[in-house]
């Protein structure tokens, strides 16, 4: 058996993710670089911890260990079947039910190594995730995003115990996701044998759970027969029949749900429009299935033309009908401002925004006693909730604003009939007033929709300024106030001390020598997913460069590869500390260039070696004045948008100003 305690050249390059000539290059030009232990049938090789350790101290090894395997993966692949492979290591790192992962006979032993290494850092959930997200990629198959299959969990509202069916599951992220969200039981089904096996290693049920992975016939009625679920979560495959085929999986994800349980389904934008569809959507209309549509911001990575929706359909329950309230959101025409192709259309902020939005309007439409027309949103969302009869009504309006079986029920086209709609509604209130002579309202907003602006956005905005102005005025973080009742800080700021003399200091490569960290250089390898407490540092050294620390909203996100990133030891280091630390050594660099803007070298920023319990109370520190900046940028934008509203609700008529009286 191969020793997988010795690395040969071609191994040290793929594990820093470079070429035999640049690890040849390295022991040429570098003094301290490993020295062979001797010459074997291999040639050349070297203790894997004494070159794991130069490499970190260099900043040339990846903090993650799943992307080693990624590259051992594809190496391993080139003799034989990428699905073969992918297979074997799922299986071997997929803990039994009693206890830890077995070892593969087939495996090669750096293969075996780096999966074994990557279980222990991150688990084998997070591994066999990005194993399977890194096999789709290469074999062209589409897997849905996790933040995507997160927010389809929420809006089924999954409970304990819940059994969760996916007709159509693909490699199994919809279910594992399900899973992670307390589902008692769920149920995989797919007609693709290998795509069960992946799903069948990533399903990993914890205590009280099961999941149940089975080869199913092609067709959605051949899925999941005798099946009856709490819940139907399901991304269908695009036949080539096209994307509207789609809604041929509505009937029988209808069919194996309990009365009153919901189907959440991914589907393309043209399975609202198309005309092949149009008698479906109003079957399902007019039996009061289907409760919601919600276009979603675009996705990197879609296989089809415009933005995915979710369809939220309810079993009926007898009690349905036409006179039911239905839900259509769509994201606002700037959310896809900020397109980045690793982490999706938009950033993990406007995307936890924007889910909010959509599921605070489904939360209340379904609240008991709420059942009203509304529409509203915020920046990154805004939706209706509508009468289905509305909907279906051809005779209300003119032509052109019908929908009917005709037009389609895209969210977009949807709300412009919602207004036309309420337009029209508002028109024959104003004939029926006139004609008995009531009194029209003093500051008659244009429409309804437009009505809540002088009652709740302006309150909203002065409420939310005036508590930034009392935490201005303590610098008290919400996240590091003191234990008692939230009271300031006896002293802040903080008191100038005499210094007692220089400090020592070390450089960060120094730190990951000695342990403290790992870091990992702009551009040095693949994008990895952020944990809590990490430090990003920008790679340009401009005005604003400053580092940031990963918080528990951020974790789990891509990281991109246009920063540096490092990985402190809790235990030894504080990310705030470092961070803060980092951004000064940063800010000398800059002042020491002048006014152009290099890059920074993360070589060559210091950190002094302080105690933690030192550390902590710079961090504090740190923490605070990082909160001051912020504040007051919310500050600043408060106004703005307040001045724009009251501008905007002058001009228009709906706030008008009442003449001073006499005094």
């Amino acid at each position: 058996m191969v020793d997988d305690g010795v690395l040969a050249v071609e191994e040290i390059a793929r594990m820093a993710g470079v070429t035999r000539g640049t690890v040849s290059g390295w022991r040429r030009r570098h003094a301290d670089f490993p020295a062979p232990l001797g010459p074997t049938g291999r040639g050349a090789v070297f203790s894997r911890a004494e070159v794991e350790a130069w490499l970190a101290a260099a900043g040339r090894l990846e903090l993650a260990p799943h992307a080693r395997l990624w590259r051992e993966v594809i190496h391993a692949a080139r003799g034989a079947s990428l699905d073969t492979v992918v297979a074997a290591v799922a299986a071997a790192v997929t803990p039994p039910a009693g206890g830890q992962a077995t070892e593969q006979p087939g495996l090669p032993a750096a293969l075996s190594w780096a999966a074994r290494r990557a279980v222990d850092e991150a688990g084998p959930g997070a591994v066999l995730g990005d194993l399977v997200d890194q096999y789709a990629a290469a074999s062209g198959r589409y897997v849905t995003p996790a933040r995507m299959a997160g927010f389809m969990v929420s809006l089924a509202a999954i409970g304990a115990g819940s059994t969760v069916l996916d007709p159509a599951s693909g490699t199994g992220e919809l279910l594992a996701a399900a899973l992670a969200g307390g589902a008692g039981r769920v149920l995989a089904r797919d007609a693709s044998a290998e795509a069960v096996a992946l799903a069948r290693s990533r399903l990993l049920p914890g205590a009280g759970q099961q999941a149940d992975a089975v080869v199913a016939g092609p067709l959605p009625a051949d899925a999941s027969a005798g099946v009856q679920a709490d819940a139907v979560l399901c991304r269908p495959p695009l036949p080539p029949g096209g994307p509207e085929d789609g809604l041929a999986w509505a009937r029988p994800a209808l069919a194996r749900l309990k009365p009153g349980g919901l189907a959440v389904l991914l589907l393309p934008a043209s399975a609202a429009t198309g005309p092949a569809g149009a008698r479906t959507r109003a079957d399902l209309l007019r039996e009061g299935a289907l409760r919601a549509v919600i276009e979603l911001p675009a996705s990197a990575g879609w296989p089809c033309d415009g933005t995915p929706h979710l369809w939220l359909l309810r079993r009926p329950d007898g009690e349905d009908g036409p006179d039911q309230l239905a839900l259509f959101a769509a994201p606002r025409p700037g959310l896809q401002a900020g397109r980045d192709e690793t982490a999706g259309a938009v950033s993990a902020a406007q995307w936890r925004a924007f889910t909010r939005t959509v599921a605070g309007a489904w939360e209340r439409m379904n609240a008991p006693g709420r059942h009203t027309i509304s529409s509203g949103g915020g920046r990154n969302a805004h939706y209706c909730v509508t009468r289905v009869a509305d909907l279906l009504d051809d005779c209300l309006l003119d032509e052109p604003e019908r929908l009917g079986e005709t037009f389609g029920i895209a969210p977009a086209r949807v709300m412009a009939h919602f207004s036309a709609v309420a337009r029209v509604r508002d028109a024959e209130n104003a004939a029926a007033r006139r004609r008995n002579g009531t009194a029209e309202p003093e500051n008659p907003a244009r429409s309804f929709s437009h009505a809540r602006l002088s009652l709740s956005l302006i309150p909203v905005d002065v409420d939310g300024i005036t508590k930034t102005l009392r935490h201005f005025d303590w610098l008290d973080a919400p996240d590091v106030r003191t234990p008692e009742g939230g009271r300031p800080p006896a002293v802040w700021p903080p008191k100038a001390a005499r210094p007692a003399g220089p400090w020592r200091t070390a450089t960060v490569p120094e730190l990951a020598r000695l342990g403290l960290l790992r870091y990992r250089r702009a551009g040095s390898a693949p994008a990895e997913l952020l944990r809590a407490g990490d430090v990003l540092v920008p790679a340009a050294l401009t005005e604003n460069a400053t580092a940031t620390v990963v918080d528990e909203e951020q974790a789990g996100d891509p990281a991109g590869t246009n920063g540096h990133l490092l990985r402190p030891d809790p235990a030894r280091l504080d990310p705030w500390f470092l961070a803060g630390f980092l951004t000064a050594s940063a800010a000398r660099q800059r002042a020491a260039a002048g006014t152009s803007a290099p890059r920074i070298d993360p070589a060559q920023l210091e950190v002094p070696l302080l105690p933690l319990e030192d550390q902590e109370r710079y961090a504090t520190a740190f923490r605070r004045l990082r909160y001051l900046t912020t504040a007051a940028a919310r500050f600043t934008n408060k106004m703005t948008d307040l001045t724009s509203h009251l501008t905007a609700g002058l001009t228009v008529g709906e706030i008008r100003l009442e003449a001073e009286s006499a005094s």
